[in-house]
């Protein structure tokens, strides 16, 4: 039997461990510090594309010998012309919340698979997220936590962030920041081994 490949998760997010976790891949973390592109709203899918690109080329060269495929992935928030990254501090979390408050907005991953024989796949995700009208009380209790402050767009739609959600159109996953559906089509593109191949019994 053809043994699968070594996948390597080139991320720092624990959301995306975690999802891959979940799906019970074995898998190894490793770094992939890039300088990340900052692009405009007009440019996000082309930005996130190449931010996740980046990181998984980073990924590779840290591989040295091993081989397999990298996995790499970069998601912002959009609404109108602005693009929302990580907050700074408080009051840009109180800004990015009234900024998404009673308003439908963007959440698009850029998503990067590398193999070490040169296979590779870039693509772009999109869900569409509604929030209810959020109270000023509201948003201050939430600046106040610590969940606000490494998630793109000000919340986390996993946790406390959820009760600001009104509707959700597209892949719940690809909001946490990895689109597991996008994910298990292109893997087996560029493993060369079918997705059901990697579910299977030992």
């Amino acid at each position: 039997m053809k043994q699968h490949p070594n996948l390597y998760l080139a991320s720092a997010s624990p959301r995306r461990r975690q999802l891959m976790e979940a799906l019970g891949l074995s898998f190894e973390v490793i770094q992939a510090p890039v300088e990340e592109l900052d692009p405009t709203a007009e440019l996000v899918d082309e930005g996130v594309i190449e931010n996740a690109r980046k990181k998984a080329l980073s990924g590779l060269h840290h591989l040295g010998s091993k081989s397999g495929v990298v996995i790499a992935a970069d998601t912002l928030v959009t609404y109108e012309k602005k693009v929302l990254g990580k907050p700074r501090d408080g009051a840009e979390v109180l800004t990015m919340l009234e900024l998404l408050s009673g308003k439908t907005h963007r959440v698009v991953t850029g998503l990067a698979l590398i193999s070490t024989d040169e296979r590779t796949s870039f693509s772009a995700v999109s869900s569409w997220v509604t929030f209810k009208k959020i109270s000023l009380d509201e948003k201050k209790q939430y600046a106040a936590t610590f969940e606000p402050y490494d998630k793109a767009g000000s919340y986390a739609i996993q946790g406390l962030g959820c009760l600001f959600i009104e509707k959700i159109e597209g892949s719940y996953t690809n909001i946490m920041g990895f689109p597991i559906e996008k994910f298990l089509q292109e893997l087996p593109h560029v493993s060369g081994v079918p997705a059901y191949k990697w579910f299977l019994p030992c």
